[in-house]
């Protein structure tokens, strides 16, 4: 009788841990991931990497692309620009070697 019961009692435990089926993985709403800081409109963020390398066509193509900004605007030494403020523009200055000094919103 206790041989029986104990037996029972397995088969029970077995049966609820098969019954039901796999769970499915589910998530919830997903929202998309930005890279970008906060109050990032130009995106100075995703390319700060790219200071301190020579400003070729190359690369600015590529900032261009990677920082996603409105507009460019690159600033060579002893260019004059305006002082208007443009959330979603990139500013970049270049120094006299060629190099990148900053890459900045403005």
């Amino acid at each position: 009788m206790m041989r029986f019961s104990t037996v029972t009692l397995g088969a029970a435990l077995l049966a609820a841990c098969t019954t039901g089926g796999p769970r499915t993985y589910e998530t919830g709403p997903r929202e998309p991931i930005s890279l970008r800081d906060d109050d990032d409109m130009c995106g100075q963020s995703l390319v700060q990497t790219f200071i301190g390398l020579r400003a070729n066509d190359a690369l600015r193509a590529e900032i261009t692309e990677r920082s996603g900004a409105g507009t460019i605007r690159w600033i060579e030494p002893n260019t004059a620009v305006t002082m208007d403020f443009r959330a979603d523009r990139l500013n970049g200055e270049i120094d006299e070697d060629g190099a990148i000094r900053t890459l900045r919103c403005g």
